[in-house]
């Protein structure tokens, strides 16, 4: 026979212990995996040996566990905690309603130890948090943008239903071997977005850095924007390694004038589609209505076929960072990276500026100097001139490698003539690096102009042009 009473030590628990059976014997708790905050989350067996979860109502701000029983901190709160329980039934019934693949299926509600329980769907899978900790390599550039997407398309689905799913977050999206992902975790979901009239009660349970500022007050308008910061602010984490600035330091930030301490994805070397950061950026946007307002409106911008502008002044401009345009054409991007390493394998600062150092200073010629010059066919030595590594003619030295300085950012004070001459190879490196690079940005803006003008319906022949 089973009791519903516990030790004194095991009243400071506020979880099921191993064993305790539920619904008449017919759920077996075997594991406690996470609790806190809006409920209590078990691995169980029911009465055919097969594995479930049950999720328990638990707001664990204002009730205790005594015994197996739960109970309001105080009579305070008994007419909220009411108010809770009957809310999580009524949400976990409608919720054993849907039926898609990316949602965990609900297929028992049923009321015990004074709260209410939901037995769900066991998925073998780990969830995208403890991916990210542990084995990070595996969420790939595809396997974030599949994840992405098949995350909308849930969310989606639960939208239709006019619930809100008010609490996603890495820890509640689960990934099987086979790349098939899961949302769970429905405790603070709320039914009733859509009538205009109504705001949403407050939260119980919030989670820094995820949940929009919305979340953190009572009585106001929440919509499915809200529930797309969330799942912004999960995929910033498991880009970045780390969750979003809190949305309530941030509204304070905007609120007095500040700079929002949020950096934009968009403007980082993220190996993942530009256009998935630009939605990710707009969807974490503080004010409502700034953000991606439905999962349509983000899966049309995230598979538009033109590059999206970052910021205003990015779609004055019509610039795209750098290492983003392998997303307007992989095959240019390949050119490119060629190029550059072309490029920097013929600057070799140890080698070349050791063997100027061993020349004196009239031996620094192009490789052509004698013949662009004429000489040696009288058998004297020619006039040789000093050059850069272009091979252009160096007039005044002095001047050179005060340029040269500018070009590197160097200062301090006037070098001597031999000290230039020391300098001189070093310099002559890093300027001509600094050319480069400024030529190869140069080309790169030409060769993205002329992608652009390419798809605007004008020929190849003129993106060379450009």
């Amino acid at each position: 026979m089973q009791h519903n009473t516990l030790s004194d030590q095991d009243n400071r628990i506020d979880n099921l212990p191993c064993d305790a059976r539920l619904l008449h014997g017919q759920y077996t708790v075997e594991q406690h995996l996470v609790g806190g905050g809006f409920g209590m989350t078990y691995l169980a067996r029911d009465s055919l040996d097969r594995r479930v979860v049950i999720k328990e109502c638990y707001p664990s701000a204002f009730c205790r566990r005594v015994g197996l029983e739960v109970r309001p901190r105080s009579e305070a709160f008994h007419a909220q905690y009411e108010s809770v329980v009957q809310n999580f039934i009524a949400e976990a019934r409608r919720l054993a309603k849907l039926e898609h693949p990316g949602i965990v299926h609900v297929h028992q509600v049923f009321e015990e130890n004074n709260t209410a329980y939901m037995a769900m769907d066991f998925v073998d899978g780990l969830d995208l948090l403890t991916i990210r900790q542990d084995d990070a390599g595996r969420l790939t550039r595809g396997v974030l943008e599949r994840a992405l997407r098949d995350t909308l398309e849930a969310l989606a689905y639960v939208h239709d239903f006019d619930i809100l799913h008010r609490d996603i977050s890495p820890d509640n999206l689960l990934l099987t071997e086979d790349g098939r992902l899961t949302l769970i975790d429905f405790g603070a979901a709320r039914e009733g977005y859509c009538r205009k009239t109504r705001a949403l009660s407050a939260v119980l349970s919030v989670k820094d850095g995820y949940s929009p500022h919305e979340f953190y007050l009572k009585d106001i308008v929440q919509t499915p924007a809200s529930d797309l910061y969330s799942v912004a602010a999960t995929f910033y984490h498991l880009i970045t390694g780390s969750p979003p600035p809190d949305s309530q330091k941030r509204l304070a930030a905007l609120a007095s004038d500040c700079d929002d301490p949020y950096q934009p994805l968009a403007l980082g070397p993220w190996d993942v589609g530009h256009n998935m950061l630009v939605c990710i950026d707009r969807a974490l946007s503080v004010p409502q209505k700034d953000r991606i307002q439905s999962v349509a409106e983000w899966l049309e911008l995230m598979d538009c076929a033109e590059l999206l502008p970052v910021n205003r002044a990015h779609e004055d401009t019509g610039q795209v960072p750098t290492w983003q345009v392998r997303d307007l054409d992989p095959a240019l991007f390949n050119a490119i990276t060629s190029l550059v390493e072309d490029t920097n394998s013929h600057l070799k600062p140890g080698h070349e500026a050791k063997a100027l150092r061993a020349m004196p200073r009239h031996e620094a010629v192009a490789p052509d100097a004698t013949e662009a010059t004429g000489g040696g066919t009288d058998g004297k030595a020619p006039q040789r001139t000093l050059v850069d590594m272009f091979g252009e003619p160096i007039e005044d030295v002095e001047a050179w490698l005060k340029e040269q300085d500018r070009l590197t950012g160097r200062t301090g004070p006037k070098r001597t003539a031999a000290e230039g001459q020391d300098a001189q190879a070093e310099a002559a490196i890093s300027g001509d690096a600094a050319r480069r690079r400024s030529w190869l940005r140069r080309l790169l803006g030409a060769l993205v102009r002329g992608k652009r003008r390419s798809n605007d319906g004008q020929d190849d022949s003129e993106m060379v042009q450009n």
